[in-house]
């Protein structure tokens, strides 16, 4: 919820635990999301601008701008502009950094919903549902090499030596976010059952340093806070894991995600609320219905209706899954919330918005 103070500047609350407070990291995010997108938008075409051009070039330039326009909750570029603020160093300097952060976000979402055949995405449909599968992956390549234009502009502030670092440690957590979305789209497409190791060897390689430590270390790179590198990464393992229990508990429990409810059971996604529900079912005896939760998660996706997916989140109402898994993702946030304090060069206002963002990530929509 965001409004304006007394003062005419932008405050925005969450609700932690029945309580209304007001959140300095949603504040961080929103006083610095023009920056970020006038970034974007230099390297990106708003729709606004662009102009019919010969062979039909102008609808692909819409679709280019598509996701940047719908715009995020600026996250991963918000944690990259707070790290480089940590230790006094002016914010500006992470501008660009943070720019091509969101971008990638655009690019990665959009195969991301081809490869899930996702019908929602920020509360509209997907780009291919709008436009098809082959013309929106083209988009997302596209834009994946606009990311790499846009954080190489950093060689006009930065110089080239700290450029080439910040493309180095981008490159990197890149990399581990393939990695992770091999191991997700393997398991689904190979129909195959995981253990509670897999799901997380996934999580921390896809969402923990993509989301929380990638982003929190390329900021680092920016100050030249290199002190910090390591406990970043100490910090973000928790806290990814906890992001991600959470969106997968969002997506069945809350319809305030942007895409439809349940979809991860409609996609046949593994995820906690899954092992734990199959790990109840044995231990209560019930084999056939843990044969039935198997089969649903193993079947085609067109095969799974709207049915199926009520009675999966029916069973971990009943299963206690829901609440057991709740508390799993607040034990790891605050996990994190004591890695804070050792973070080198971080000032008691960067920690504390810092914090506050453990509470936000860990609390949206719940």
């Amino acid at each position: 919820m965001i409004r304006k103070t007394i003062r005419g500047e932008i405050a925005s609350y969450v609700t932690i635990d029945g309580e209304e407070k007001e959140s300095l990291f949603l504040n961080f995010l929103e006083n610095n999301r023009m920056d970020i997108r006038n970034e974007i938008f230099k390297h990106v075409p708003r729709r606004s601008e662009i102009k019919p051009e010969a062979y039909g070039m102008h609808h692909h330039r819409e679709m280019l701008s598509d996701y940047p326009e719908r715009g995020g909750k600026y996250v991963r570029p918000g944690l990259v502009l707070l790290s480089t603020m940590a230790d006094g160093t002016d914010i500006s300097r992470g501008w660009r950094t943070a720019a091509a952060m969101e971008v990638s976000e655009d690019w990665i979402l959009i195969h991301d919903d081809f490869e899930d055949h996702s019908l929602e995405r920020r509360g509209k449909p997907s780009l291919p549902v709008l436009y098809g599968d082959e013309l929106s992956v083209n988009a997302g390549d596209h834009l994946h090499l606009i990311m790499w234009d846009v954080l190489m502009s950093n060689e006009k502030t930065l110089g080239i030596d700290k450029t080439m670092e910040l493309y180095r440690e981008l490159n990197s957590l890149l990399q581990k976010t393939c990695e992770g979305q091999f191991l997700e789209i393997g398991w689904t497409t190979g129909r195959k059952m995981i253990t509670e190791d897999e799901y997380f060897a996934m999580v921390d390689r896809k969402t923990c340093w993509y989301t929380i430590i990638g982003p929190l270390r390329l900021g680092a790179i920016v100050s030249n806070n290199m002190d910090a590198l390591d406990r970043l990464v100490d910090f973000g393992l928790p806290l990814g894991r906890a992001f991600q229990i959470h969106d997968d508990w969002l997506n069945v429990f809350s319809n305030s995600t942007g895409k439809e409810l349940g979809g991860d059971i409609v996609e046949g996604k593994r995820t906690l609320l899954l092992m734990k529900l199959m790990d109840e079912l044995k231990k209560e005896g019930e084999e056939e219905k843990l044969t039935w939760v198997k089969q649903v998660f193993t079947m085609d996706r067109d095969q799974r209706d709207f049915f199926m997916t009520r009675q999966i989140i029916e069973m971990y109402n009943e299963y206690g899954v829901k609440e057991s898994v709740r508390n799993i993702t607040l034990d790891y946030a605050e996990q994190a919330r004591k890695k804070i304090k050792g973070i080198p060069g971080f000032n008691d206002e960067s920690s504390d918005i810092l914090r506050d963002a453990v509470d936000f990530l860990v609390e949206r929509g719940h």
